[in-house]
């Protein structure tokens, strides 16, 4: 499995959007960057994107930005996976042309993959963050 920077970047906005979901104000694509270390220009195409996918929607404006357009528990991370980076286990052509013993393999490898991935919702990365951020602010 490859997470493209594409991906990686795509879930690391919608994990930012989703921790200022409580807020109704927009989040600024600046502060999305800052935050999450995503560059200003890859940030912009990636949102738009998100956006066509029904994932994020946009405010114009002094005060514009972006918000979550679904729940947090409403988005999975197999989804955006899928979306945004294509297979989780992109075979070879030559593998699926053939008969190959493999082949097979390969595929439950795969739909194992999406099982667990499409469980795990930005809810539950979200709670994973927070848990880390307090783990960190309470070291001694």
């Amino acid at each position: 499995m490859r997470i493209s920077a594409r991906c990686d970047y795509a879930c690391r906005a919608l994990l930012e959007l989703a921790l200022h979901r409580p807020n109704k104000n927009p989040l600024h694509t600046k502060d999305i960057s800052r935050k999450q270390g995503i560059p200003i220009k890859y940030l912009v195409q990636i949102l738009i994107q998100l956006q066509r996918m029904g994932l994020v929607v946009s405010a114009r404006g002094k005060s514009g930005g972006y918000n979550l357009a679904k729940e947090s528990n409403e988005i999975s991370l197999g989804e955006v996976m899928r979306q945004m980076g294509g297979p989780f286990l992109p075979v070879a052509d030559s593998a699926g042309k053939k008969k190959v013993v493999f082949t097979k393999i390969w595929n439950e490898v795969e739909d194992a993959m999406a099982r667990v991935l499409d469980k795990i919702t930005f809810e539950d990365i979200v709670k994973r963050a927070k848990g880390i951020e307090s783990a960190i602010a309470y070291q001694i």
